[in-house]
C-alpha cells in the first residue's frame, strides 16, 4: 500500500502530462495504452484508501455521535467527568441528564469525534471525485482508441 499524497501527486503529474501529450498532437496508440494502464493502476491504488476512509466514517455515524454524547452526558451526572463549567463546580451540584447533554455538545471530547467525522467525509469524497476523475481519463482513452 503506497501512502496517499504519493498517489495523489502521481495522478497530477500524469493528469498533466496526458494533457500535454494531447496538446502536442503526439498520441500514439501505445502512448495511449500506456497512458491507460497507468490511469488504471492509479485508481486500483487508491481502492485501499477509498475502503479505509468509508470504515472510518461509517464508524462515525449519528447512532456514534449519539452514543459518545450520551455517555459523557452519564459521566457527568455520576461525577466521573471534568466539568469545565465553573457555575456547576461552585454550587457543588451535578447536571441533571438534560443539562448534561446539553454540556457534552460542547465538551472536547465531542468536538474531537464530529472534527474526525468531517474529516473522513470529506476525504471520502475527495477520493470519490478523483476515482471519477480517473475513470474519465480511462473513457476519454478508450474513445481515442477506437
Amino acid at each position: 500500500m503506497r501512502p496517499l499524497e504519493e498517489i495523489l501527486i502521481e495522478y497530477e503529474e500524469l493528469r498533466k502530462s496526458f494533457r500535454n501529450t494531447t496538446k502536442s498532437g503526439s498520441l500514439t496508440k501505445d502512448s495511449l495504452i500506456e497512458f491507460q494502464g497507468r490511469f488504471i493502476d492509479l485508481k486500483a491504488d487508491l481502492k485501499y484508501w477509498r475502503v479505509k476512509y468509508t470504515y472510518e466514517w461509517t464508524r462515525r455515524d449519528d447512532k456514534a455521535a449519539t452514543a459518545i454524547k450520551f455517555r459523557i452526558a452519564v459521566a457527568m451526572t455520576n461525577g466521573t467527568y471534568n466539568l469545565d463549567s465553573e457555575k456547576e463546580e461552585e454550587n457543588g451540584k451535578l447536571p441533571t441528564i438534560t443539562n448534561a447533554e446539553k454540556l457534552a455538545s460542547g465538551s472536547k471530547e465531542y468536538r474531537d469525534f464530529v472534527e474526525q467525522r468531517g474529516f473522513y467525509k470529506e476525504s471520502l469524497t475527495n477520493l470519490s471525485d478523483t476515482r471519477e476523475d480517473i475513470n474519465s481519463y480511462i473513457n476519454e482513452i478508450k474513445d481515442r482508441l477506437k
